[in-house]
């Protein structure tokens, strides 16, 4: 991240939790950790305050931070809601946070098949590898929106699918 979207991304995730962020500590790297999800699991399940960073093929820079922890849940019980509200996505080519919209609070999906995915729709999501095939997508969906319209990270950021260069996590530990 450069300065200035570091700047943004801090100051929404101290504006959330009300709290100073002290360090970000990495604890997942997919080129590293060979980009399974069953590495991202073993790496990133029960570990609260992540922030995920991910750039795609077309060198499209987005993620997530959410404060729940990621889990390898199965089917139905997958679709994790955050009453908190304080999940949200970014786009940092566009210098933009996409927040959970409160009448779908569905903020991330569960799954031992998927690496991290925001939203119901999975507005963000990695299925499968994305280093090595194309499961890295954004979707429109109502799960998400942009402050003032209601249009969503695929609309704005025009990727779909494909694969992805790099995507890290990120445990936020704060004073």
């Amino acid at each position: 991240m450069k300065y200035d979207e570091k700047d943004i991304i801090y100051k929404e995730i101290e504006n959330k939790m009300n709290k100073k962020i002290k360090e970000l500590k990495k604890i997942y790297q997919a080129t590293i950790d060979a980009g399974e999800p069953i590495n991202f699991h073993s790496k990133c399940d029960n570990i609260p305050n992540t922030l995920v960073l991910i750039k795609s093929e077309n060198n499209r820079r987005f993620g997530g931070f959410t404060q729940i922890p990621w889990d390898s849940k199965e089917g139905d019980d997958g679709w994790i809601k955050d009453p908190e509200n304080k999940t949200f996505i970014f786009s940092l080519d566009n210098k933009k946070i996409y927040y959970l919209n409160i009448f779908h609070v569905t903020a991330v999906y569960h799954n031992k098949g998927n690496g991290p995915c925001f939203g119901g729709g999975c507005d963000i999501g990695i299925s499968g590898n994305p280093i090595k095939e194309d499961t890295l997508y954004t979707r429109q969906s109502s799960c998400f929106y942009y402050k003032g319209d209601s249009k969503s990270l695929s609309e704005y950021d025009i990727f779909s699918k494909g694969k992805g260069l790099e995507y890290e996590v990120f445990q936020v530990i704060f004073y």
